[in-house]
């Protein structure tokens, strides 16, 4: 007889795979201390494959687990990895583990659900970052907004210069309890987005899932994340979904353009051979996108080693909005052109109002003041000419 527990989870419960794959390790650790012989038995809810061979390459196998499909179930020992030893010891107490989360228990609708899950990564976000992951309307989003500031989950926040939204550590138990997480744990570093950056880096990142919706007619993203690790790198977005019957990725990388060439061509270098890399271990296609000034766009063909298959090269200026240029596998496409012809056709455009009724600005006068002296104290060196007259002299006088 197996001494088998059940883990449910979904890709739509707003965490990458490997976020999921380290919560399975920290139920195994806790069915390790509860029983001599436990299994583990996860049921994944996702569509494609992408998702499901991500999660098991993923996994620590500390004990036995098998990872199957939503609609199947283990038939026996040979189903788990590594091989499964039936438990002979009979009447054992049930472990201290939480029993599954029931949405029906608690007050709270799944799509307002989904939005505290999305906010639980982010910590802080504005209205139009979390409708982009979400993928409702805005109008929608506005509302699940408000519920959960009345039910004290979220509360308002100032995020630069506009406010924006921050969810509550009640907020954030709830979210932890939706995804089955053991008490106890520390989950904060699985849980968050990997690495900060800077205000608009960060937005142009999180719009990602809208940008590709509004770009690509027909596109269909099941679900898209921010600052997740995948194989060796992060990227800044990604999105995974199917288009033209096809199930893909899209890859995101943000650049300000701060760093040197020397700098972008080593760092671009090893992304790119690392989405090929994964691409070609899965059997699936990867549009990997480069967003920056158009000097970054410019610059980032001279980065790319060689053309790769499985894997599709775009560029496009972070300044427009909802448009990429159509992407072809095994090549590299930019679509500056058009977008210089576009921002000067809109400048080319007669204001409603005469700018010079509004003249600039006086500068204000700054008086420079004189630095003050240093206080520090100040020795003199002395030659040492006369009390040391190096080896030499030491020498002689030795002898």
């Amino acid at each position: 007889m197996l001494d088998v527990f059940k883990h449910s989870l979904s890709a739509t419960d707003g965490l990458p795979p490997y976020t999921q794959a380290r919560i399975i390790d920290l139920i195994s650790n806790q069915l390790i201390k509860a029983r001599p012989y436990p299994c583990l038995w996860v049921s994944v809810d996702a569509p494609g494959s992408w998702y499901f061979n991500e999660i098991k390459r993923l996994i620590k196998r500390r004990i036995p687990i098998t990872i199957l499909s939503v609609d199947r179930a283990p038939i026996d020992e040979i189903d788990f990895r590594p091989y499964a030893s039936p438990s002979i010891m009979q009447g054992l107490e049930n472990p201290s583990i939480s029993h599954p989360f029931r949405i029906e228990d608690h007050s709270i609708k799944a799509s307002a659900l989904r939005v505290l899950r999305i906010m639980a990564r982010l910590k802080t976000a504005h209205t139009a970052e979390i409708t982009s992951l979400a993928g409702f309307s805005e109008t929608h989003v506005r509302t699940l907004l408000k519920e959960l500031k009345t039910n004290r989950l979220i509360e308002w926040k100032r995020i630069g210069k506009y406010d924006g939204w921050e969810i509550k550590n009640k907020g954030l138990r709830l979210v932890h309890l939706s995804w089955n997480i053991p008490k106890g744990v520390h989950f904060a570093a699985y849980r968050r987005e990997f690495r900060y950056a800077g205000e608009r880096h960060r937005r142009v990142a999180r719009m990602w899932r809208a940008w590709l919706e509004n770009a690509y007619r027909g596109i269909e993203i099941w679900e898209s994340w921010t600052e997740v690790s995948v194989r060796y790198g992060i990227p800044d977005a990604l999105a995974w979904g199917i288009y033209h019957g096809r199930e893909m990725l899209f890859w995101l990388e943000v650049d300000s353009g701060h760093s040197s060439r020397k700098v972008m061509e080593r760092n671009y270098r090893r992304r790119l051979y690392d989405a090929y890399l994964h691409a070609k271990e899965w059997g699936i296609q990867i549009v990997f996108c480069i967003m920056g000034p158009p000097w970054v766009v410019e610059e980032f063909r001279f980065c790319i080693p060689h053309l790769f298959p499985n894997l599709a090269m775009i560029g496009h200026d972070w300044r427009e909005f909802g448009k990429l240029p159509v992407y072809e596998i095994g090549r590299w496409q930019e679509d500056l052109e058009g977008t210089q012809f576009r921002r000067m056709k809109r400048s080319e455009g007669k204001l409603s109002f005469d700018p010079k009724q509004y003249p600039a600005k006086p500068k204000e006068k700054r008086i420079k003041l004189p630095k003050p002296k240093s206080i520090k104290p100040r020795f003199r060196i002395e030659s040492l000419d006369d009390d040391y007259d190096g080896y030499q002299g030491w020498a002689e006088r030795e002898e």
